[in-house]
């Protein structure tokens, strides 16, 4: 009958978003480029039309479609180094952003005017000159960070500046990690990036996947400390149609965004 439901492809899912460089588009997938935790994806397209009118009651008698006003936007609920970047207008495509999660641990006390720290033993991933570190003393908000001037062995060497300050003290055993920079509010040029979306059909678990093939990260950087609730980056993304020597234009040619669905 007229208006009874003629397959099951409904959508209620959550997304798994996923942004690279603009070349990587086909290349996007879960394991490298999803930015983990999303709620509340949405593409939308508003259709503007020009229209032209005649006669004194301006009855329009002609319009043309002349733009998509395609935007996408979502939450992003984990506060990465490479989420913070991307929602501040950089480049956070490359290896530059990648999460060394591995902690080590002071093998001498840290205490004030020090500068160098000895760690108890040699982090598997060499701490390198301009790396940024955290020292922790137990799980609370006494913490210290501190930039690395050299490393020999287990013994760092602190960049000027950085010592461990007055009144300040640091037991054996305090933690020890590594932090990645994010400076906002510089002019760069924002990067040109691409985005892949897949959610999934409740029904039969069939993929519905939107690519987009040029995007930039119009808003996103929100940073609040609530008790209440957990805080989320609101996440605008502006679809660009590709230019004739973008990487995939002989694929897509003029498409904004391009939806594969059964």
């Amino acid at each position: 009958m007229a208006g009874n439901a003629k397959t099951n492809k409904f959508l209620l899912s959550t997304a798994t978003v996923m942004l690279g460089a603009l070349a990587d588009l086909h290349k996007l997938n879960p394991t490298q480029h999803s930015i983990g935790l999303v709620k509340n994806f949405q593409l939308t397209g508003e259709a503007q039309f020009t229209e032209l009118t005649q006669g004194i009651r301006n009855a329009v008698v002609m319009s043309v479609r002349s733009g998509e006003g395609l935007k996408t936007s979502c939450e992003v609920y984990e506060f990465t180094a490479r989420n913070l970047a991307y929602a501040a207008g950089l480049d956070g495509s490359g290896t530059g952003f990648d999460v060394v999660d591995e902690l080590s641990a002071l093998g001498a006390a840290a205490v004030a005017a020090d500068d160098s720290i000895t760690l108890a033993v040699a982090p598997t991933q060499a701490i390198a000159g301009g790396d940024y570190l955290f020292i922790q003393k137990g799980q609370d908000d006494y913490v210290h960070v501190v930039k690395v001037a050299s490393v020999l062995a287990t013994e760092v060497t602190l960049a000027s500046g950085f010592e461990i300050p007055t009144g300040m003290t640091f037991p054996i055993g305090s933690r020890v990690g590594r932090l990645k920079r994010v400076d906002i509010g510089q002019y760069v040029a924002q990067p040109d990036l691409s985005c892949k979306v897949t959610g999934i059909l409740p029904k039969d678990n069939t993929p519905f996947t939107i690519l987009l093939p040029k995007v930039k990260v119009t808003r996103g950087l929100g940073i609040s400390f609530a008790s209440d609730n957990f805080s989320n980056m609101p996440f605008e993304m502006q679809p660009y149609e590709m230019l004739t020597t973008d990487p995939f234009y002989p694929e897509y040619g003029q498409g904004q965004a391009i939806l594969l669905a059964r």
